[in-house]
């Protein structure tokens, strides 16, 4: 059965996750998930190869604790549930699920997801700080939500957004990109056209990073100017290295370690050459300005005399 080969490889993928992760492949995981998944429709009419199919996942997914990475968590308890839910038409199919939702402490698949998956997956550091996964994994739970949990709230005002919780507001983002569609910010009367005029995306993208990487990739952070921008971080750089060399102690700390000393003397060298162009063009032009003084001042004196 090539199914069998697919999820061998998932798992291989999760096992490298755990103990190797500098090893792992994030595109080659999600073409192994997506192949996996996309088996599950036309099973609901093998049901014999459903059964066999059924019984081989229990045994991969037995082998380690789930708890053992939370890669192995997301992977393992979303993709069964997607199977259980999508290939299990008689109940022949449903032992692996089975024995997940016998680990959770809440056993119904909705809330498990809102309220155990989500803030999970939204945790600073999840997923090792892997945004490729944790985009993932939302959109499969915001798939999962759509299609088998509570109807979508389309007149969901920003009031009642802003009472969620942080990871159910990301829940909830990701859920109406899917439904709606992705160009929400061009509707003026959609919830995140107000969201945007009150600013609360940039409140939000402020918290973490994979917030900021979510709302930016969205397109719902606003974009500044760029010479702002520009003028801001150029500030906060010269603000640091005045801090620096304020403090003797501070100084020595950060030439002493790799990307701050790379970058302090990166910043000395340029300082050298605008220098080294500066000063030649600057005196350049006091020498050409006092010679024409001199010749302003000695025509006078010229004409001084001969008058």
């Amino acid at each position: 059965m090539k199914m069998k080969n697919y999820v061998e490889d998932l798992f291989k993928y999760i096992n490298t996750y755990e103990t190797k992760y500098s090893s792992f492949k994030t595109e080659a995981f999600f073409q192994t998930y997506n192949g996996v998944y996309t088996v599950f429709q036309p099973l609901r009419q093998q049901r014999d190869q459903a059964v066999e199919l059924d019984y081989f996942l229990l045994d991969r997914v037995r082998e380690n604790p789930l708890t053992t990475s939370d890669l192995r968590q997301f992977a393992v308890q979303i993709l069964i549930t997607y199977f259980e839910s999508e290939a299990d038409t008689d109940g022949r199919s449903n032992q692996a699920y089975s024995h997940c939702r016998g680990l959770r402490a809440v056993k119904q698949d909705v809330p498990f997801f809102e309220n155990h998956l989500v803030p999970m997956l939204c945790k600073p550091g999840s997923l090792k700080d892997n945004y490729q996964l944790n985009a993932f994994f939302l959109r499969e739970i915001a798939r999962f939500l759509n299609t088998f949990g509570k109807r979508l709230r389309g007149d969901l005002t920003p009031e009642a957004f802003n009472s969620m919780s942080d990871p159910m507001k990301f829940l909830e983002l990701a859920r109406r990109r899917q439904e709606l569609g992705e160009d929400l910010l061009k509707d003026r009367a959609s919830l995140e056209f107000h969201l945007l005029r009150i600013d609360s995306f940039t409140k939000l993208g402020s918290k973490n990073r994979l917030f900021k990487q979510l709302l930016s990739e969205w397109g719902y952070l606003k974009k500044g100017d760029f010479w702002a921008r520009v003028a801001g971080w150029f500030g906060e750089l010269f603000r640091k290295i005045k801090g620096a060399f304020l403090s003797g102690r501070y100084l020595r700390l950060i030439i002493s370690q790799r990307k701050p000393a790379y970058l302090f003397y990166s910043m000395i060298i340029i300082l050298f050459l605008l220098a080294a162009v500066a000063v030649p063009v600057l005196w350049s032009t006091y020498t050409d300005t006092k010679l024409e003084q001199l010749r302003e001042r000695a025509t006078n004196v010229e004409e001084g005399i001969g008058g």
